[in-house]
């Protein structure tokens, strides 16, 4: 399923802006009060990294916009309410990331996403 039903979130319009990095698009799809975790080597489950409201989120993608890496999502799954995909980010000298990334929405918008990410 690429769209989920009832809760209008356009799963392939989120993935275009994303690996676009179309930093208007990609942070429109966050609600006003989404928030979005990331647990990672510098981030432990015990002090994750969160970002909270539209706004930080938005500041948050220009930052990832402006290291110039390239974004990939594959493997996802979409379901009313929530989605689960996993993201290469590819680093400028070959290095990657790799997230495993669960998203909940609500009447078309994030409201959380979380994030577990392993660096080479």
């Amino acid at each position: 399923m690429t769209k989920a039903s009832g809760d209008g979130f356009d799963f392939p319009a989120f993935k275009r802006a994303f690996v676009t990095q179309d930093v208007a698009a990609w942070a429109g799809f966050f609600a006003e009060h989404g928030e979005w975790f990331e647990y990672r080597h510098a981030n432990p489950p015990a002090s994750p990294s969160v970002i909270a409201g539209r706004e930080r989120i938005a500041q948050k993608l220009d930052r990832v916009k402006a290291s110039n890496v390239r974004l990939e999502i594959e493997d996802e799954l979409v379901g009313p309410g929530r989605a689960a995909f996993r993201v290469w980010v590819h680093l400028q000298g070959g290095k990657r990331i790799l997230e495993q990334v669960f998203i909940y929405f609500d009447q078309g918008r994030i409201t959380r996403q979380i994030d577990v990410e392993a660096w080479d």
